[in-house]
């Protein structure tokens, strides 16, 4: 896939939110930027830029031609999405912007805001299904059809929860069942996707009345949105009780079909929280024979999409799972660096910048 615009050089992308001093994304994008096929000469840069408030000073930089784009985390992933010329599909759906890419016009640009966080799950996901199928050409927009009855789950219920939800839905997995203590979480989410069908499961009893009978959809994938910290109170080891019930039920996988997203041969477990890396879930995952993703590896996916469309100067999915824009080894090297890292520790006391500005709210 080639690109309309020139990609950008010798600009600066930043990451805007607070606190992110212990964020490993610098050392990720500024890695893959020197990896670009013009960025040997002119390389871009990528910096953090703390801010808890989307201030005038925020605003000018990303319109600044100095500016080739921008990644957001939290707290202003929806607070930025007023100041857009635009938003993706999936931004408007999820209510969160991660990414801002500025797609030139005849005038100068618009920003344009996505969430890649979607890609970081769909992405990781696909990877793991062709390292299942090496010998099989996966498509990054494949998806399973209706008719062989395959579903997912998520367990959790806020952002990443949707964003999850969202990517699953792109491969196919419908119904979703999600596993979530609080009911009223669970209808938020479930009213915030209303195109969505999506099942609440509240305790063990309502995962093998939905998922436990010989009619019961088949279960390919699961993401785990929630924290890593091992569970304390009766309601946390009620939620590790009904995923295990899920991860303890024996796959039976759909009938054979013509399609180009295979069948897994091992079910997938993503874990989305990463520290530590081998989460108490993923841990139950694993001994129950899952192939288990821990949550770098979507971290690393949803990186290389924003690289992706900064280079394509498109926001477009499509654009964000292309595989052909950049070489095997810039990828190669790339994951291989987030695999290998180990925490960011920041140096001195982080200061928002945003206490000295006014902050649009």
């Amino acid at each position: 896939m080639s690109s309309a615009y020139p990609s950008p050089a010798g600009k600066k992308f930043y990451l805007f939110g607070y606190p992110i001093a212990h964020s490993a994304a610098p050392a990720l994008h500024n890695h893959s930027f020197r990896h670009w096929p013009e960025g040997r000469e002119s390389p871009n840069s990528y910096e953090t830029w703390s801010t808890s408030k989307v201030t005038d000073e925020v605003l000018k930089a990303l319109s600044s031609d100095d500016c080739g784009g921008a990644a957001v985390t939290m707290p202003i992933k929806a607070a930025i999405i007023p100041h857009l010329d635009e938003i993706s599909p999936e931004s408007l759906i999820t209510g969160a912007c991660n990414t801002i890419i500025k797609v030139p016009t005849s005038t100068g640009h618009r920003l344009v805001g996505q969430n890649t966080d979607i890609l970081g799950v769909r992405n990781a996901l696909l990877r793991a299904l062709r390292s299942q199928f090496p010998d099989k050409e996966v498509s990054s927009e494949a998806s399973y059809p209706p008719s062989i009855g395959a579903a997912g789950v998520i367990i959790g219920g806020g952002a990443t929860t949707r964003s999850a939800a969202h990517a699953l839905t792109l491969l196919g997995l419908s119904p979703l069942f999600l596993v979530n203590r609080d009911l009223a979480e669970a209808r938020a989410v479930q009213t915030s996707l209303p195109q969505l069908t999506i099942i609440h499961l509240q305790n063990s009893e309502d995962a093998e009345s939905h998922l436990g009978q010989p009619e019961s959809p088949h279960i390919l994938m699961i993401v785990g949105a929630i924290p890593s910290n091992p569970p304390v109170t009766r309601q946390e080891r009620s939620v590790y009780s009904t995923a295990s019930t899920i991860l303890t039920m024996p796959y039976t996988k759909p009938k054979d079909f013509a399609g180009n997203l295979p069948v897994p041969q091992r079910r997938i477990f993503l874990e989305m929280a990463y520290k530590p890396r081998i989460t108490p879930m993923l841990k139950v995952a694993l001994a129950h024979g899952w192939h288990g993703l821990d949550g770098v590896q979507a971290s690393v996916e949803q990186g290389l999409a924003q690289q992706r469309m900064w280079y394509l100067s498109d926001p477009t999915l499509r654009a964000g799972s292309d595989r052909s824009v950049f070489d095997v080894e810039m990828e190669i090297s790339t994951r291989a660096l987030g695999e290998s890292m180990t925490d960011v520790i920041p140096a001195g006391v982080e200061v928002d910048r945003a206490h000295a500005q006014k902050a649009h709210l």
